[in-house]
């Protein structure tokens, strides 16, 4: 039997990416190698079998920071100028937002002291595909013992995902839009890499499902997982397409980061 006692978490994490890349699995493994990940969840569904493992708090609060940026009445009538979905509720996760935009993203103090106490409660492994729009807003609050583990996947497959999961919540979005909305967010990320430091880990959604992905993120991190929780069953999307060449070379980036040594960061060497 798996015992994560034997191996406890030394650092928090935040786990970044996309949504529908991987980022619930690495947050279930993390869970059951004794991290706290959330308080209240959403339940598993067709969508996420196991479950979404994304603190309903943690949630909230990105999206009070994000509402400015897509809810307000201005960049309402903007979107739908250029035809992009509306997107209402928690729909933050679909937003195709320009890196050159993250210095419009700020904290009130409500939305610091909420994440002040988010992060009081150690180890952590908070999980929301909203980070990626938020990381250098909450950066001065996040502790200095957390490490980032962003999680990526196949540009086409996470597409037919999206299109799947948005038409669930009544929203429908195509094909062009959903991977604006994957580049936005690896483009997002990688910026906050760059302006914010600190130890990093790219990983595959594929690397999981073939076991070099739970291998590298035990290293990365120093402890034992559990990996009979990967269930390559649940890979039900598929990709297959030509991908526009920004995508393509964007997609190789995040591969030649994964190939790094873990516990190696070029970029933050001292």
């Amino acid at each position: 039997m798996f015992d994560s006692s034997t191996n406890a978490p030394k650092t928090n994490c935040l786990i970044l990416g996309a949504g529908r890349s991987g980022t619930s699995l690495t947050a279930l493994l993390l869970e059951r190698a004794g991290y706290h990940v959330y308080t209240n969840s959403y339940p598993p569904d067709e969508g996420n079998p196991l479950g979404y493992f994304e603190d309903l708090d943690v949630i909230r609060t990105n999206e009070a920071i994000l509402a400015p940026v897509y809810r307000n009445r201005w960049p309402r009538m903007s979107r739908t100028f250029k035809r992009k979905p509306n997107i209402v509720g928690t729909g933050a996760w679909l937003l195709d937002l320009d890196y050159r935009r993250l210095k419009d993203i700020s904290l009130k103090r409500d939305h610091a002291d909420r994440f002040k106490a988010f992060f009081a409660r150690t180890p952590f492994a908070y999980k929301d595909p909203r980070f990626s729009f938020t990381l250098h807003a909450i950066a001065p609050l996040i502790p200095q013992s957390t490490v980032y583990i962003c999680v990526f996947r196949d540009p086409l497959e996470v597409t037919n995902s999206t299109i799947k999961q948005a038409l669930r919540s009544g929203l429908v979005v195509d094909k062009d839009y959903c991977l604006d909305v994957w580049e936005a967010h690896y483009r997002c990320l990688l910026e906050h890499r760059r302006n914010i430091g600190g130890q990093w880990l790219f990983v595959s959604y594929e690397a999981f499902l073939n076991g070099g992905g739970a291998s590298r993120l035990e290293e990365f991190l120093d402890i034992s997982l559990e990996g009979a929780a990967i269930k390559k069953e649940l890979n039900r999307s598929k990709g297959g397409g030509e991908l526009p060449k920004r995508i393509s070379i964007l997609l190789q980036e995040l591969r030649e980061l994964e190939t790094a040594p873990v516990g190696v960061d070029a970029l933050n060497r001292a």
